[in-house]
């Protein structure tokens, strides 16, 4: 009896001290950097899965040593900027004060001009995206809502997106600024814009937070955020035709030109992509090249680290601050250092009978000159437009793309330009006719 009296005593101290310090070291799973399985069939040789092997080893490096608290922050900063973006422009007004935690009223905060093809669609994104800031208060985070600038992060982001130069504005350039809050393609297009930051970085937080119950409330984060960002997606699809002022290109063109920003600036891997895509190298290609869903040729949305989704949103100031965070973000994990690095995992793995191919560049077409200010303002067919500064450029048709259409009504396994997976040595020349 007083063994189980004093086991009882040792259990309850021990339960009181994880209620009262959920950030307490040492709690959670085993250190980042074991990119091993742990079963008794292990290891296996995953590196056939380099989108995800290359994310993780990134993520290795993102984490240095930033707390669980610290990750938390950080999701408040992100978290501020997109639902104040989301509930300002859907509702007119913005978050509640225990959100916030007295931070202050976002700078150019207004009702965006929605239809009903989009308002009700938004209504949910936007007290979605308000969990997300309840999220990370119920998760501990008790700094308040970072200053963040609607329409001057806009305008920079754009201004950069088209390639002016330093110091010229949109509004010098084109006659008017950007206002995201204009019409349904412009707002859904600049909610697009932070969402997917959201739906990358979030994923990628899940493999940095080493409580598994933040963990699993990360990973849900995630996994919202892509379907809103996929709901996004298909309204911008349907209203791809419509023109973006003051630009004076299609919603897919200039929503082209944002993936290509976004992917510039978070390091070398190709991650963004889109509402068309041609590029298939990247991404199992369908016959019409819609993309809804952004993955790779396995069909698995991507991941980013905090500091690469920093860099993006500061536009590449090395101090974290600037565009849509003119004051900076609050927290350790603050400036983008770091956002392109990539730290060793235990790589040896044994020798795998499978290898992994693709056709070559040559065979896929040429690469065009990255999109500028001056141009090209359009494409040739409008299916040229990627995700990628220097994506591939083709005249639209099939034979430029290695893709072979098929009759309506059949299944589409003809396209042969993803990767393929066989055996050393094989004859798979087949495969490519």
């Amino acid at each position: 009896m007083l063994k189980a009296l004093c086991l009882a005593a040792v259990l309850a101290v021990c339960l009181g001290v994880a209620t009262a310090q959920p950030f307490a070291p040492g709690q959670g799973f085993l250190p980042s950097g074991n990119l091993r399985t742990s079963d008794f069939d292990g290891p296996y040789n995953i590196t056939l899965l380099d989108t995800q092997y290359n994310e993780i080893k990134a993520g290795i490096a993102a984490k240095q040593n930033y707390s669980d608290l610290d990750i938390v922050h950080f999701l408040t900063n992100v978290e501020c900027l997109e639902g104040q973006f989301d509930t300002w422009g859907t509702f007119g007004f913005g978050f509640i004060d225990n959100l916030t935690l007295g931070g202050p009223t976002p700078l150019g905060a207004r009702a965006a001009n929605l239809t009903e093809m989009t308002r009700p669609f938004m209504e949910e994104i936007a007290l979605n995206e308000q969990g997300h800031a309840l999220f990370t208060r119920q998760a501990g985070s008790t700094i308040p809502c970072p200053l963040v600038d609607f329409d001057g992060g806009f305008n920079d982001f754009m201004a950069a997106a088209y390639g002016l130069a330093d110091g010229v504005t949109v509004e010098q350039q084109y006659g008017s600024a950007y206002d995201p809050f204009m019409n349904d393609q412009n707002f859904v297009l600049s909610v697009l814009t932070l969402e997917e930051l959201g739906a990358t970085g979030n994923k990628g937080l899940a493999g940095l937070t080493g409580n598994p119950v933040l963990a699993n409330g990360i990973a849900g984060l995630a996994t919202s955020a892509t379907a809103q960002a996929t709901v996004q997606r298909m309204l911008l699809w349907q209203m791809r035709d419509y023109i973006v002022e003051p630009f004076g290109e299609t919603v897919q063109q200039v929503f082209a030109r944002v993936s290509a920003l976004r992917d510039s600036l978070d390091g070398p891997q190709f991650d963004d992509q889109g509402l068309i895509n041609t590029d298939a190298r990247t991404i199992a290609v369908p016959d019409s090249y819609i993309n809804i869903i952004p993955t790779d040729v396995r069909g698995i949305t991507f991941s980013r680290t905090p500091q690469m989704n920093i860099n993006i949103l500061t536009l590449g100031n090395p101090d974290g601050v600037g565009a849509f965070f003119p004051n900076g973000l609050i927290g350790a994990i603050s400036t983008p250092t770091g956002f392109d690095a990539t730290a060793a995992g235990t790589d040896d793995f044994p020798s795998s009978p499978m290898v992994a191919f693709q056709e070559s560049i040559e065979e896929l077409g040429t690469i065009m000159a990255p999109l500028t200010a001056s141009g090209p303002a359009t494409m040739v067919g409008e299916y040229d437009l990627t995700q990628s500064l220097t994506g591939p450029a083709d005249d639209g048709t099939a034979s430029t793309r290695g893709l072979v259409y098929t009759p309506d009504g059949t299944p589409n396994d003809v396209n042969t330009t993803t990767v393929q997976v066989g055996t050393p040595g094989g004859d798979y020349t087949w495969m490519l006719a």
